[in-house]
């Protein structure tokens, strides 16, 4: 809820602002205590309390696993990891299976390792100082795991590396839990976050959109590649899927050149491409209907070209 404080006149050179009563007790704040003011980009000020050093702040949640599947397991360590908790303590019998698998999902996000197992607990330690990260530096990331994933797509029909691609497409999923993780603990704690991640609500939305749409493109590749290994077709047929590919990749790398440049022009320019190269995937769909895989993968190009389209549309809008 919205309050208004009256600015008071202090001294000749000093105002004055008080503190609502709810917000210094909920922060254990008195007389004395210290605040962080700072100024975003919305030329607002943000006020927070002050913490002790990162590395030494080890907020510990516990897990019970008892009686519980391994979706429901996953998404408790998930919000937990999202949440930014230093120890994670998983306690409750599970059979060897739920064990390895749980292990699995642990591996799977960053910087968060297994340090202690027993019979029935195992703990989780995250060694990330999250202060450190941008938001562009966890993008970046995701987006040269996904160009890797193209270059390796062309070459999926003459060598067995659907399994790599899906492998990368793992990685792309851990940096998307990880940002949405970053963007939560600077929204929580703007005085300990990275300078860089202290931007308008407007950017990190377009920042969020922009990193599911490379998470969906990543997706979109690894359901390609399984499709190309499955298929049986003539090097002709592949040639020609390749070659609709090798656009769509170009359409990408520019639209992602006109994303970190904010190159409006640019973007504009590209924006033209989706039309075109769809009618092109829609042209080849009435030639091979009747190929095994190969609308399936003309499908997962369009939706490529899609996702590529909303990375420009973030540009200009």
């Amino acid at each position: 809820m919205e309050k208004f404080r009256k600015i008071i006149k202090f001294g000749t050179s000093s105002f004055v602002l008080s503190l609502p009563i709810d917000w210094t007790k909920k922060n254990n704040l008195g007389k004395g205590d210290l605040v962080s003011i700072s100024e975003n980009v919305n030329n607002e000020l943000v006020l927070s309390v002050p913490s002790k050093d990162r590395s030494t702040q080890r907020r510990e949640i516990g897990i019970n696993t008892e009686n519980k599947d391994l979706t429901r397991i996953k998404r408790e360590i998930v919000s937990a990891y999202i949440n930014s908790y230093g120890i994670i303590k998983l306690r409750g019998k599970l059979s060897e299976n739920l064990v390895e698998e749980t292990k699995k999902i642990i591996k799977g996000l960053t910087a968060l390792e297994i340090v202690e197992q027993n019979h029935d607990s195992l703990i989780a330690k995250d060694f990330l100082d999250i202060g450190e990260i941008t938001f562009q530096e966890i993008l970046r990331k995701m987006d040269t795991i996904t160009r890797s994933m193209i270059i390796d797509l062309k070459n999926v029909s003459k060598e067995n590396i659907s399994q790599i691609i899906i492998d990368r497409d793992e990685e792309v999923n851990r940096m998307v839990y990880l940002i949405i993780r970053t963007m939560k603990f600077t929204l929580d704690t703007p005085s300990l976050s990275h300078k860089e991640n202290r931007v308008s609500m407007g950017n990190v939305l377009n920042i969020w959109d922009v990193a599911l749409t490379v998470e969906g493109i990543a997706d979109d590749v690894k359901r390609t590649a399984r499709e190309f290994s499955r298929m049986k077709a003539s090097l002709h047929i592949r040639k020609e899927l390749i070659n609709i590919l090798e656009e769509i990749e170009t359409f990408y790398w520019d639209s992602m050149k006109a994303y970190y440049t904010k190159d409006v022009e640019l973007a504009f320019k590209l924006s033209l491409n989706k039309s075109s190269l769809s009618k092109k995937c829609n042209g080849l769909h009435e030639e091979l209907w009747n190929i095994k895989y190969a609308p399936v993968i003309l499908e997962n190009f369009k939706s490529i070209i899609s996702s590529i389209h909303n990375i420009g549309r973030r540009v200009y809008s």
